[in-house]
């Protein structure tokens, strides 16, 4: 009877593979803590890779390990359950607590989240945070100055803006996990990081090469929101906009008279006294852009700004019933449309 001789080249894989595995469950279960750290904000953007979170969790010492992280996420099935949104970390947390907070299996209190919609202002976003608990009464966003968060937004995003102008037109429309007790300052930086992240840098350095300025662009954008609802209707108004000022033509749109009046829209009339209304967001008697973003636009109407349409026309309005952009090559056809369409 043959004797099988043993493998030791079997004994060294098993203890390999169990030794991996021990380390494996290890570094899932560490939690890093740091006596100075109390919290670390942390924004997840729509479309981000588990292995570009990965990464910047480790960047931002959260987990010990990126690569561990990734591995996690796949093994347990929760790589493509990741949730966008923006998130308080406080320490310590190992991986797997991590890994759970940001996928599905974690469930927000609804109490928490705050949702800002594109083209609604400062002060409208404001006064929903104080509404819902979120933001005390005696704390404001409005008060606050780009200067102050020149550190959160960098030269880029800032170019083009004067430093003393309010955060208006930055703060980005989603849906932000904000738990009670933050104050304005942590508020305002959960939301400018989410801006920073969303905003594609190709767009930015396109921008530098052309010679334009981004804050251009977010006023811009901030009108298209307000002035057009379809993706394909912003694109041609942003061409109808941006050769009106190429031409020293006033803007004239109603959606900055409503701002101007009262930082606002949700009571917002238009008559014959507030057209003549001497306000710098007067774009019927003034040229060129108002001064600031009128409300805090989302990335399609900044995408249709930077790439707008070219087309003929010069002119367009609202059907106030439908919604629907009524485009004009001539002076003489709006009128026309407007009879039509606003004097039903």
């Amino acid at each position: 009877m043959k004797i099988k001789h043993f493998n030791y080249w079997h004994l060294i894989i098993f203890g390999g593979c169990f030794l991996l595995t021990a380390i494996f469950f290890l570094i899932i279960n560490i939690s890093i803590s740091n006596a100075d750290i109390k919290q670390i904000d942390f924004t997840i953007a729509n479309g981000e890779s588990s292995q570009e979170i990965s990464q910047r969790l480790a960047q931002n010492g959260l987990i010990v390990s990126a690569n561990f992280f990734d591995f996690y996420l796949r093994l347990q099935g929760k790589d493509k359950n990741i949730k966008a949104g923006h998130y308080q970390f406080v320490p310590p947390l190992n991986i797997k607590q991590i890994a759970r907070l940001i996928t599905s299996d974690y469930k927000l209190n609804e109490q928490d989240i705050f949702l800002i919609k594109e083209g609604e202002t400062l002060l409208e976003i404001e006064e929903g945070l104080k509404v819902k608990g979120l933001l005390a009464k005696d704390q404001s966003l409005t008060q606050w100055r780009l200067q102050e968060v020149q550190d959160k937004l960098g030269n880029k995003l800032l170019r083009g803006a004067s430093l003393t102008n309010s955060l208006e037109g930055y703060l980005f429309p989603d849906s932000y996990h904000l738990v009670s007790g933050l104050s304005d300052k942590e508020i305002i930086n959960l939301i400018l990081n989410n801006f920073a992240q969303q905003i594609p840098s190709g767009w930015l350095d396109q921008l530098e090469k052309d010679g334009k300025n981004f804050y251009d662009i977010l006023i811009l954008a901030s009108i298209l929101e307000k002035e057009v609802q379809l993706k394909n209707d912003k694109r041609l108004v942003a061409d109808i906009l941006w050769r009106r000022l190429e031409n020293k033509m006033p803007l004239q749109v109603d959606a900055t008279l409503c701002y101007a009046q009262s930082k606002d829209f949700r009571n917002c009339l238009i008559d014959q006294a507030v057209l003549k209304m001497n306000s710098p967001y007067n774009t019927y008697l003034y040229k060129g852009l108002p001064p600031t973003p009128i409300n805090n636009p989302g990335l399609e109407s900044i995408e249709a700004v930077l790439y707008p349409l070219p087309n003929d026309y010069w002119y367009y309005l609202t059907d106030r019933q439908t919604g629907q952009t009524i485009f004009s090559k001539t002076y003489k056809e709006h009128l026309s449309a407007r009879q039509q369409y606003l004097t039903k």
